[in-house]
């Protein structure tokens, strides 16, 4: 996410750079998690002095076309609820990086350990969540630029919590409760598992009216804590810290995780 005012050369060919229409990026991005009250987070930054409140400051990097991404992260001060860390995609390894054992955690192999990012994949989450599209903004984002952005919105449920609704669901419509007792039943399992969803909003960036896939600002919110980030930097198409990739990887001994 780079510049004060990043110079944006859209590339005709975009397939030749996968899925965004950039080659390269470089994204700071301010990290906020505030807890507390779900009714107080609603209105977060109104109601700062009664929730507790941690930042953090994520700097990313992107090679498109190489499938290459590089996050970092960093408590600020006050925040002792994060240590330093990092994740690592690169020549088609996935790694966490273990800033207090100094170990970069190889989790290609074991599923569920392949890094996420909407850079280098096919389909961003806004898009694999479906998504809906609330509105259309101009946005000053983090770094004092004003851009266009579409807002989205979407939930996602822990697999293990939506399957033990499920199951709990059928067994209420198979059982001979009477109708009106298996509908409360089942309308209170629902607003359970509604209650356990994760939230998100998130402004994507639109750039020459086409949608880049990246995120400006997003909101993630749980029943008791609300995580925002916000871009303060964005770079596009300049040139990366020469070797950044496989000089962060020397930094650390690899270790596999085993499944």
């Amino acid at each position: 996410m780079r510049l004060l005012i990043p110079v944006v050369i859209l590339i005709a060919l975009t397939s030749v750079f996968s899925k965004v229409p950039f080659n390269t990026l470089y994204i700071e991005i301010r990290k906020e998690r505030y807890e507390g009250d779900p009714e107080l987070l609603k209105r977060h930054k109104s109601n700062l002095d009664k929730l507790d409140f941690y930042v953090s400051n994520q700097k990313i990097w992107v090679n498109v076309a190489e499938n290459s991404y590089l996050m970092i992260e960093e408590p600020a001060e006050g925040n002792n609820i994060i240590e330093k860390n990092g994740k690592l995609k690169y020549k088609g390894r996935h790694y966490t990086l273990d800033y207090g054992l100094n170990f970069a955690w190889d989790g290609t192999d074991i599923e569920g350990e392949h890094i996420f990012d909407n850079y280098t994949t096919d389909v961003p989450n806004y898009e694999y969540y479906k998504a809906k599209l609330v509105k259309k903004v101009k946005m000053t984002c983090g770094d004092g630029v004003k851009r266009k952005a579409h807002i989205y919105r979407y939930k996602f449920f822990d697999p293990t919590d939506q399957d033990e609704t499920d199951a709990y669901v059928n067994e209420i419509k198979n059982s001979d409760m009477p109708e009106e007792d298996k509908n409360v039943e089942i309308q209170a399992a629902l607003g359970a598992l509604e209650k356990k969803a994760i939230k998100y909003v998130e402004w994507i960036w639109v750039d020459m009216d086409a949608e880049t896939k990246m995120f400006l600002r997003k909101y993630e919110t749980s029943m008791d804590v609300r995580t925002v980030y916000e871009i303060t930097k964005l770079e596009v198409n300049q040139p990366l810290e020469k070797n950044i990739f496989e000089e962060t990887l020397s930094k650390f001994k690899i270790k596999k995780v085993k499944g």
